[in-house]
């Protein structure tokens, strides 16, 4: 099943996770519940939240919502897995900054764009087409892929 997902101010770093293994991810610093709710209502995304009272009004207007309870990202993520069976691989998919579509380059488009170390190590590259972020798979990878194999 492919979920999208809409958070709260509370579940930055969770978003942030999401999108790593290829979620859409909306997340929000700013807007109110109400916004929240009628945004989750007319896109159909699963509404997360730390917040018991938004969850309790977000699940009696029928909308999909989960409760996250943990407060480090990591035990948030495996909430999830476990309340939703998530996939957990890595994905060069999704902008980890503004969930933004990631396409890969050419190595010569980046080269001004990376440390220099990394344009000679590495070939891979990917940009957010949005935010223009430039990502590739460097040493924070492996991290990445150590903490979602501890899932």
């Amino acid at each position: 099943m492919v979920y999208c997902f809409l958070l709260d101010g509370m579940l930055g770093s969770l978003a942030r996770w999401l999108r790593i293994i290829g979620y859409d991810t909306l997340y929000y610093t700013d807007k109110e519940d109400d916004d929240l709710k009628k945004e989750a209502q007319d896109t159909g995304r699963i509404l997360l939240t730390r917040d018991t009272e938004l969850y309790k009004q977000a699940r009696k207007q029928g909308l999909d919502a989960l409760l996250i309870h943990s407060e480090k990202s990591v035990d948030q993520l495996r909430e999830m897995v476990k309340a939703l069976d998530l996939n957990v691989v890595p994905s060069i998919t999704r902008c980890p900054r503004c969930n933004g579509v990631l396409k890969s380059v050419e190595k010569d488009e980046i080269e001004e764009r990376v440390p220099k170390e990394s344009f000679r190590v590495f070939n891979d590259f990917w940009v957010c087409v949005d935010c223009s972020s430039v990502y590739w798979r460097g040493s924070h990878w492996v991290q990445i892929e150590e903490t979602l194999d501890g899932l």
